[in-house]
């Protein structure tokens, strides 16, 4: 008589091991989704011309210097995309996914006025999408050497350009800017422009010739240049109309010289200060001033020089 509760406790008992059995080991492999992560690497991005829409036959329009990205995926049967974080290049990114990944968007980040805390996705570049990317759990994808390009002549207006190539156009900069066509210091192409500041003289200011005209305050306006210096300089604008007999001139960045570290690529948002000092006025120009506090003589070499508005 015994051996019938005995029986029944015991097949009740089964049960109850199989169903936690289940348990756990649907337990086991959402956890092993989540704690043992793939992979995705990257190795930088550059910017390039698209047949479809090409903005320059000149290699240098598309000099970049993007030293970050946001990295974005989606998986089919997801309620909304997962953003995986902000990364400096090369970088190594843990993923807690496996199997197919439907999209991964990647948003290109440059550093606004070369200030590393200022780091922004790049409004004029648009971001890499790429499709049915394979993850595996403990292991690495690589998505190598990718490439991005400016958005569309639809959305973007290069407003002021200056590549300083050899020819017969004459330099949009003011005199005392000369084109150098040296190989060994030109930045891209044949030519870039170079301002000499002698040991006495404690200053020299140069401006673009061209006057811009930009009427919509909506506008995210940028100045994209490269430069190699070993005498600190300025950025800003010049506003045409006179104010007490003299132009308004003011600054929007400094920029220090480090003549070792050769050329380096800048993106300034010069929009700030058009919007807070000069309140979106629609007339304005570059404006360029070397600074000699050290009474030593210097160069500026500039290279590849745009001033754009998306």
């Amino acid at each position: 008589m015994p051996r019938f509760p005995v029986m029944k406790h015991l097949k009740t008992h089964t049960w109850a091991l199989l169903l936690l059995s289940l348990i756990f080991a649907a337990c086991d492999k959402f956890e092993g989704d989540v704690t043992i992560p793939s992979y995705l690497t990257i190795n930088s991005i550059s910017v390039t011309d698209t047949p479809s829409d090409s903005w320059s036959n000149e290699d240098g329009f598309f000099t970049s210097l993007i030293e970050s990205a946001i990295v974005v995926i989606y998986v089919e049967g997801d309620t909304a995309e997962t953003t995986l974080g902000f990364f400096q290049l090369p970088c190594r990114i843990p993923v807690l996914r496996n199997g197919n990944i439907t999209r991964v968007n990647i948003y290109p980040v440059v550093c606004q006025d070369g200030i590393a805390s200022k780091r922004i996705p790049y409004p004029f570049y648009e971001s890499i999408t790429l499709q049915n990317v394979k993850l595996t759990a403990d292991s690495v994808t690589n998505l190598g050497d990718l490439t991005t390009h400016y958005k569309s002549r639809q959305n973007m207006t290069v407003h002021f350009h200056e590549f300083f190539e050899p020819g017969p156009a004459h330099i949009m900069l003011d005199s005392v800017v000369q084109r150098c066509t040296d190989p060994t210091i030109v930045r891209s192409g044949y030519g870039c422009g170079v301002v000499h500041i002698d040991a006495d003289q404690s200053s020299v200011s140069f401006w673009a010739s061209k006057l811009d005209t930009i009427s919509n305050s909506l506008y995210n306006l940028y100045l994209e240049m490269d430069y190699w210096s070993d005498i600190d300089f300025t950025v800003g604008l010049n506003n045409p109309v006179t104010q007490d007999g003299s132009n308004q001139i003011y600054s929007h960045e400094t920029i220090f010289g480090r003549p070792e570290q050769g050329w380096k690529k800048i993106y300034i948002n010069i929009g700030e200060l058009w919007a807070n000092t000069y309140y979106y006025y629609p007339y304005i120009r570059l404006y360029f001033t070397l600074l000699n506090e050290s009474g030593k003589s210097g160069n500026l070499y500039l290279d590849n020089i745009k001033l754009i508005t998306i």
